[in-house]
């Protein structure tokens, strides 16, 4: 192998030693930002271009000092360079002006412009050590991501994953998530990076269009740029093979199609020790996207995915030592169509969605089916200074539920007492809503809203409500002031007889600063959330900065402040699991001269909340003993956490058809031992640690053709 890539690595030198050819970046005059999918070509001949990659480098062929070249990307001037030297330069373009005025405001571009919230850009999620290139993963780095595990299942600002709304295509979805926890290399979502376009992700008081949230919200969406000619990639890495390629069919359609394949033979091989819980895995998806521009105002789209997947783990409690084993099966389908009335648009989304789950240990069978079936319909008008949009949505959850398992936690394995449950419900949410927002001037928006279900199935009425004001203080800064209530019902946690109801009540306070070369931001909240058990009451602060800190070094560093306090339905009051101190993340970014970089990335906060063991009980009828464990106002923290990842990554551009992308990284560098839980053993009198990912080494290649 070691010889192979020595091969590899000298053939690469030789061929661009001997190419004629000009090789650079394109990137953001302001921000230095690369530019993905920028056209180059020589002025004297057109035939003779090039594209920007996911690094905004490229590589163009035949090119002598004094040709000059033509540069253009959407939203940016075109900009003419003349060569003065082949290797390693920089282009740098300078955004496009345009009259606010003159913008015809839609749904799809302009929705979230009076919210706060982040734009996670494609390149974002790959220069991201701690994203493993996942979409989902990569809103971990984010001040206001409060989530406690090291997977993909996503907290915002003290609230469970369960309360935050994931949307694909303005569809939601349920489940994100594939089952394989490969502890260092993290739990990964459903979503292949390479047909996102971008994923704006609101923390709190998100756009109430959307509805099916009571916390933060993250809405997904596919590219819809028709590329000039097929872009093809592989990937081939420790822990997955891929393959994605996007053909136009003409000039207004294209079609892409991908799939992805994990075996956990190699990556276990390589760091027994961080994966010695994980006895094997595997998944398989499959992946279709379909764009069409029917006419000038029209798009259809439509995405299918299909996923299958296996994970066996070892599995310890006080009277079990075994093997947990869990399968799933998925597909859903999202169609889209938009239609452009000139003032107006008109859009029309559904969803399809099917999953069976699997999973059992000694003697417990569990299956679970899901079937989701989601259509809206939206109407939007704009003229001048005021913006209306209006919609109605139909979402059906159904879940049937067949097994068997114990009857009590603490007396598992054979021989114990089995209870058997079979059954099914559903949650039928048919809901309509409003929003209007009002330009006083292009520094105050104003925007409000309403949303409103139609009873049935016994659900109660329930009426969400939000106010939003945008204040921009000036060309770098502005301020967000929200409030809203949130409603969604969810689908029973423990048996089949009712759904309940979730509600939320936010107010926040987001300012934001953007210079060149730097970002400052400081966010205030206050949330309330009821459950039909509890409810939670918590405020937090977060503050955000990102420079240039050399033209090589990119630095962020964020702290989140959480304080929140749980009181039960029979009055007992308790610490959020999510009430924190601090939590402190940051990542830095050095681009050497050449096509080499390396990034650092870094999480550090307190311990979350647990319960004690407090005293046993000998169970005589079945030979075991019971845990007691303390009240919850007792409850103690497990010790700090903190990771620090770092990851390296080489371009290596062929040609202007073909770059490769090789990258390696190491996950928790200092082998940290971060507790996630604690086993015992049969009596209780000795307790160990249960630990997060210890130090776990990843690398791969990225063909680009």
């Amino acid at each position: 192998m070691r010889c192979l890539v020595i091969i590899l690595v000298l053939f690469t030198t030789c061929i661009i030693s001997k190419a004629q050819s000009l090789s650079g970046q394109v990137i953001d005059a302001v921000s230095n930002e690369p530019l993905i999918g920028a056209n180059l070509y020589v002025k004297s001949d057109w035939r003779r271009g090039a594209s920007t990659n996911v690094y905004g480098y490229f590589k163009l062929d035949g090119v002598e000092p004094g040709d000059s070249l033509m540069v253009s990307y959407i939203g940016y001037q075109e900009a003419i360079y003349v060569v003065n030297s082949t290797s390693d330069v920089i282009i740098p373009m300078e955004e496009s002006l345009v009259n606010m005025t003159e913008i015809v405001v839609t749904a799809e571009k302009m929705v979230a412009e009076e919210f706060s919230y982040k734009k996670i850009k494609k390149l974002d999620i790959y220069l991201n050590p701690s994203a493993k290139a996942d979409p989902l993963l990569a809103v971990n780095s984010l001040p206001s991501a409060t989530t406690l595990d090291e997977s993909a299942n996503i907290s915002f600002r003290g609230s469970g994953p369960g309360e935050t709304g994931i949307f694909f295509n303005n569809v939601p979805l349920y489940d994100a998530i594939r089952f394989s926890r490969l502890n260092g290399i993290g739990t990964f979502s459903i979503f292949n990076t390479s047909i996102v376009d971008e994923m704006l992700v609101f923390p709190g008081n998100p756009p109430l269009e959307y509805g099916n949230t009571t916390s933060g919200l993250i809405a997904i969406k596919t590219t819809e740029e028709i590329p000039e000619k097929a872009e093809n990639s592989a990937t081939i890495t420790l822990a997955s093979y891929g393959l994605s390629s996007t053909r136009p069919l003409s000039d207004k359609s294209l079609f892409t199609i991908f799939s992805n394949y994990q075996p956990s033979g190699i990556i276990k091989a390589l760091n027994g020790e961080a994966l010695e819980d994980i006895l094997k895995f595997n998944s398989a998806d499959l992946g279709l996207n379909f764009l069409s521009r029917l006419n000038e105002n029209t798009i259809l789209k439509v995405f299918n995915y299909s996923l299958t997947e296996g994970y066996d783990f070892h599995y310890q409690s006080p009277t079990f030592d075994g093997t947990f084993e869990q399968r799933k099966r998925r597909n859903f389908t999202v169609t889209n169509l938009r239609k452009n009335l000139g003032s107006s648009e008109i859009t029309i989304n559904s969803n399809l969605s099917f999953s069976k789950a699997e999973f059992g240990y000694a003697e417990t069978d569990v299956e679970i089916k899901n079937f989701d079936a989601f259509v809206s319909g939206n109407y939007q008008y704009s003229k001048e200074r005021f913006n209306l949009k209006a919609g109605m949505t139909l979402d059906y959850r159904e879940q049937q539920f067949d097994g068997r398992f114990y009857a009590f936690s603490y007396a598992e394995g054979e021989g114990f007492p089995l209870d058997s449950t079979a059954g099914s419900t559903h949650v039928f949410r048919p809901e309509a809503y409003v929003y209007s927002k009002y330009y006083f001037n292009e520094n105050i928006i104003l925007g409000a809203g309403l949303r409103k279900n139609v009873p049935n199935d016994n659900q109660d009425h329930y009426l969400s409500g939000q106010f939003n004001l945008r204040v921009n203080l000036s060309e770098q800064a502005n301020l967000v002031f929200a409030y809203g209530q949130y409603n969604k019902y969810n689908l029973p946690q423990n048996d089949f007889e009712n759904t309940f109801l979730i509600s939320s009540e936010q107010l926040s306070a987001d300012y934001n600063y953007e210079a060149d070369k730097f970002n400052f931001a400081v966010s205030l909240f206050q949330k309330q959330t009821d459950r039909p058990w509890e409810r939670t009451e918590l405020w937090g602060a977060e503050v955000f900065v990102k420079g240039n800190l050399t033209p090589k070094l990119v630095g962020q560093l964020s702290y989140a402040l959480i304080d929140g306090t749980t009181t039960t339905i029979d009055g007992q009051e308790f610490n959020s699991s999510f009430d924190l101190n601090y939590f402190v993340r940051g990542n830095f970014e050095y681009r050497f001269s050449g096509y080499w970089s390396i990034n650092s990335t870094f999480a550090f906060r307190d311990g979350a909340y647990y319960q004690p063991l407090a005293d046993t009980r000998f169970d005589e009828n079945l030979n075991v003993y019971e845990p007691i464990l303390a009240l919850q106002a007792d409850q103690e923290r497990l010790n700090g956490y903190g990771i620090i990842d770092l990851s390296v990554s080489r371009l290596i551009p062929i040609s202007d058809k073909l770059t490769i992308i090789a990258f390696g990284s190491v996950s928790n560098v200092l082998n940290k031992k971060n507790i996630r839980e604690f086993t015992y053993n049969f009596d209780y009198t000795q307790r160990e640690d249960q630990l997060f990912s210890r130090r776990t080494m990843y690398f791969g290649v990225v063909l680009n053709f």
